[in-house]
């Protein structure tokens, strides 16, 4: 079964066209890097599955409108604007999105950050924040995890931890997920189906 279908979907802003006439569809469990150089539309187009922006075409979540089925799906923006005198912690932090200790723990192990559990967000580095972001998307458990340049906070290493923790929650849990890259090396390595989003100015 398809986990999302996109179909004849065009965005714009205005009279300017962001997304133009685009169709895919991504099989339930798989693992789809989206690539393209920048202004071509990927941020948007994961944005307009999310519902925040409106679109000609039509968006399926495992066959049902898109806006019907949010409640199952993750998301990690590529940039998250701290205010810098925000007192929470990690741990407080990933309260907001779910009170079961367990399952925040179970989270922050899976993600690899757990001994972070008690430190300020202000005192995280970008990488580190990127991970409590992905572990707050996961304790929703998403059925599709959508991923906006997940890594472009991270290093080489971090960046090869990370896909390898994404790797295991695919393979764990059947998540789909759908993630944006500018890292063709690791996208080939990690991404079992490519989609390239590009656009004529």
């Amino acid at each position: 079964m398809n986990a999302l279908e996109v179909k004849n979907l065009v965005v714009k802003f205005g009279e300017q066209e962001i997304i133009r006439n685009i169709n895919f569809a991504l099989p339930e469990g798989t693992i789809t890097a989206l690539i393209g150089p920048n202004g071509a539309g990927k941020s948007v187009l994961l944005k307009t599955i999310l519902g925040l922006f409106p679109y000609q075409g039509e968006i399926k979540i495992f066959g049902e409108n898109h806006l019907k089925m949010l409640n199952i799906v993750g998301y990690v923006p590529q940039n998250y604007v701290l205010d810098p005198i925000l007192p929470l912690n990690v741990l407080e932090f990933l309260k907001l999105v779910n009170n079961d200790e367990k399952k925040i723990e179970a989270a922050l192990k899976e993600t690899d950050i757990y001994e972070l559990k008690n430190k300020n967000l202000n005192q995280l580095s970008g990488g580190q924040l990127q991970r409590v972001l992905f572990a707050r998307a996961i304790l929703t458990e998403p059925k599709i995890l959508l991923l906006d340049e997940p890594v472009s906070e991270t290093d080489i290493v971090g960046q090869k931890e990370f896909y390898e923790i994404i790797k295991h929650l695919n393979q764990k849990k059947n998540v789909t997920i759908l993630m944006t890259s500018h890292e063709i090396t690791i996208v080939h390595t990690f991404a079992q189906r490519v989609l390239c989003l590009n656009r004529s100015l």
